[in-house]
């Protein structure tokens, strides 16, 4: 039997924390679970965040796995973003 020891959950919880720790994580997370956004929709929807912040949290939890960031080839460029598997794996604690 493959039984999980204290120190194994204490160290899977602290990774998982340390992927949404972000101040805006959670909040662009949460937006995505209610589905697929365009970068501009995610910035007006999630707040006052600045675009370098909002764009550098998009690259963290797409870094991480969290989320999916799909660009399409059109003019002017069409990027859309998703939670991944991993992603929704996390809304259910969030």
């Amino acid at each position: 039997m493959n039984e999980v020891t204290d120190h194994q959950m204490i160290h899977g919880t602290r990774a998982v924390l340390e992927l949404v720790s972000g101040k805006w994580s959670v909040d662009v997370l949460y937006l995505l679970a209610s589905g697929t956004r365009r970068y501009s929709e995610v910035f007006y929807e999630v707040g006052e965040i600045s675009k370098k912040t909002l764009t550098q949290t998009l690259r963290a939890l797409e870094r991480d796995g969290l989320i999916a960031r799909r660009v399409y080839a059109e003019v002017p460029p069409k990027v859309e973003y998703s939670l991944t598997p991993l992603g929704w794996s996390l809304t259910g604690p969030l």
